[in-house]
């Protein structure tokens, strides 16, 4: 990362000083992080396996919305994870060194128990993606308690776009949620999934400049990836669009103070390499399959049988990761969707079928 594209910092510093108990929030999070990679160090030289520093886990595919082009619809919602199973997944993941956990689904606020556990592992760093339909001025009020929560609220740009996408009223609901969070002193910000739609929008100085006043610290872009049920090709950026969006991205960083992150660029780096398929991440979804990230639903561990050193030692992910090509984007934002067809062989290789375990 050249010096242009490096990540506005000082908005950071500029939260934190605003008050003593955001600069004991940056500090805490900045120490776990730094003992967490030390644990992580010591931990991979034992492995026979790929430990990731982040975990994307879905405790649940439940939803309170019915989002259009959601790549979890058509996930299924039995069989979650007990609360035990989680507890158990986060210490081990602790113990292996890994700092962060996403959490997404479905609507992670749905679970009763999501809050208890986030506060109950305070070493690991939670980042909660939720539509905020469930964020009250309690649950503001628990996370910052916490110590150790990001929250990110879904918006889709301004009123049309996201109501547009997600339902009448979500807009409205995403500003609640976000003063609920700014009046609790969270660190908290946005996610936004930018699409041929929307990205007009989301590149304006005027969507940034909303978000940097509503309170956001921080602001997750991700493009669109047409899987799911019911995808839409038509929301799929092309070349030039995906080129402008970029520089847009950066020339926010040098002039706005806001910590912008934008996938898959700032993912897959000028090496064009994925970092799911348990190289820096994987996913686990709210049955326990390990799966290389959200967007393909293989998997071939299930963490209710070996844990989570069992999902680091995965063969099936050794196997991806030993073949670079899959992990190499080209088209789509996502290089495992895109090589769906060579991902689909190599899961008949391990004797599974329709992207389950057999």
């Amino acid at each position: 990362m050249d010096k242009k594209e490096k990540v506005n910092y000082a908005a950071l510093w500029r939260w934190a000083c605003f008050s003593p108990r955001r600069t004991v929030f940056l500090l805490r999070i900045l120490w776990h992080h730094w003992r967490a990679k030390r644990r992580h160090r010591r931990q991979q030289r034992k492995l026979d396996g790929s430990i990731p520093s982040v975990l994307a886990i879905s405790p649940t595919m439940h939803c309170n919305y019915n989002c259009k082009g959601c790549y979890s619809r058509s996930r299924p919602a039995n069989d979650e994870l007990s609360t035990d199973e989680l507890d158990t997944l986060f210490s081990e993941a602790e113990e292996l060194g890994i700092h962060s956990i996403v959490l997404t689904g479905g609507e992670p606020l749905l679970r009763d128990d999501i809050l208890d556990l986030i506060a109950h592992h305070h070493r690991l760093l939670f980042l909660l993606i939720t539509n905020g339909s469930l964020v009250t001025p309690d649950i503001a009020r628990r996370i910052i308690r916490s110590g150790n929560v990001i929250s990110l609220v879904s918006i889709e740009g301004f009123a049309s776009d996201t109501d547009e996408r997600r339902q009448t009223g979500a807009h409205e609901t995403a500003l609640r949620a976000f003063a609920h969070l700014r009046k609790a002193q969270a660190f908290f910000g946005f996610v936004a999934t930018n699409t041929a739609a929307n990205t007009p929008q989301l590149a304006t100085d005027e969507f940034i400049d909303q978000m940097v006043a509503i309170g956001c610290v921080i602001g997750f872009f991700t493009e669109y990836v047409p899987c799911g049920p019911n995808p839409r090709p038509d929301w799929v950026l092309d070349e030039s669009a995906r080129a402008a969006f970029r520089n847009r991205v950066l020339e926010f960083r040098r002039r706005k103070p806001i910590v912008l992150s934008q996938f898959p660029d700032d993912e897959y780096g000028r090496e064009n390499r994925c970092s799911g398929a348990g190289r820096s991440s994987l996913h686990i979804n709210s049955q326990g399959d390990v799966e290389p990230c959200p967007f393909i639903p293989m998997a071939h561990e299930n963490i209710r049988h070996g844990g989570l050193i069992a999902a680091c030692r995965s063969p099936f992910l050794r196997a991806i990761r030993e073949q670079p090509e899959l992990l190499q984007r080209h088209r789509y934002a996502c290089s495992l969707f895109e090589h769906h067809a060579e991902l689909d062989s190599l899961a008949q290789q391990f004797g599974m079928h329709g992207g389950q375990k057999p």
